[in-house]
């Protein structure tokens, strides 16, 4: 079986300390039911990955096309001022992760797009 594919909106693509730009909504689902899912932020040039940077959500198991909905705010983002990278990783009913990581940007590469066509990508300033 392979590892489930996540589909996404947000609300947002900056945050900061102030009001009305301190926290980014998410909203997603996946296309079969997944065990596990996480999101993870990491400063835009640290090592990312499954299990590496701040954790800012996590769900237990849910059917497939079920939509979960979570925040993210300007505090998880731990490491200071800078572009972030967000990470959204689902592990099927299977052990199987989802691998995002490669879609989403670093440097130049491309940057993971949303349901909405816009990328996601979070930035801290």
């Amino acid at each position: 079986m392979p590892a489930p594919q996540v589909t996404f909106s947000h609300s947002g693509d900056k945050l900061s300390n102030k009001s009305g730009f301190d926290k980014i909504t998410v909203t997603f689902s996946a296309d079969i039911a997944y065990q596990a899912f996480e999101c993870r932020a990491t400063k835009n040039d640290a090592d990312y990955g499954l299990g590496k940077g701040a954790l800012v959500a996590s769900f237990s198991f849910t059917p497939a096309e079920t939509e979960r909905t979570f925040d993210i705010y300007d505090e998880y983002l731990v490491n200071g001022d800078g572009q972030y990278r967000i990470s959204l990783y689902a592990q099927g009913e299977d052990g199987s992760w989802n691998d995002n990581h490669a879609l989403i940007p670093s440097g130049q590469s491309e940057a993971l797009v949303t349901a909405d066509g816009l990328e996601f990508l979070c930035m801290r300033g």
